[in-house]
């Protein structure tokens, strides 16, 4: 087996560990979440990361099969924007008041698995050669990037909805 598909694998195997462990991070602080608008969020992360594992188990299944990194193509269900996500979640809750600080804790947690996710992304395409093996890895990191994103205006609004002034797509992690 190559080198570069070795590498592959490799990060696959820890991102579906990874993916599966951001499920089930965001299924138990949506349930425990004490706001409408970061159920919401929490829910619709859960999903995200469902559908991040399906892609990557059936991609480290292909590779293991034989396929060659430079045939990996991105996975086509491209997921909503970060923006639409706070949207929706804000239209359908109701009852949302500046949370306590410990009320906000839930989602600087969630911070902290984005940021990590992001990193692992990104070393993984910086570590391979192939250059669809690399864009994939960038295009993941991207989608944590949008998830930090997420999290972060979720979190600026519930510490402070009348301060709240609009959605900030700004660059959060690496300047991008």
């Amino acid at each position: 087996m190559s080198d570069d598909r070795q590498q592959c694998l490799q990060i696959l195997n820890n991102a579906i560990v990874f993916e599966e462990e951001g499920m089930r991070f965001f299924i138990e602080r949506e349930q425990a979440s004490p706001s409408a608008v970061e159920r919401n969020i929490f829910k619709s992360l859960a999903k995200d990361e469902a559908g991040h594992k399906a892609f990557l188990v059936a991609l480290r299944d292909k590779i293991t099969a034989g396929m060659d990194p430079n045939a990996i193509e991105a996975d086509d269900d491209h997921p909503r924007k970060a923006r639409d996500i706070f949207t929706e979640a804000l239209d359908e809750a109701e009852d949302e008041l500046p949370l306590a600080e410990e009320e906000l804790d839930a989602l600087r947690g969630a911070l902290k698995v984005e940021e990590r996710g992001y990193k692992m992304y990104k070393d993984g395409a910086e570590s391979v050669e192939s250059p669809q093996a690399k864009a994939l890895f960038e295009e993941l990191a991207h989608q944590e990037q949008d998830h930090y994103r997420l999290l972060k205006n979720t979190l600026d609004y519930l510490a402070d909805p009348a301060g709240f002034s609009a959605f900030d797509e700004g660059s959060m992690m690496d300047g991008a």
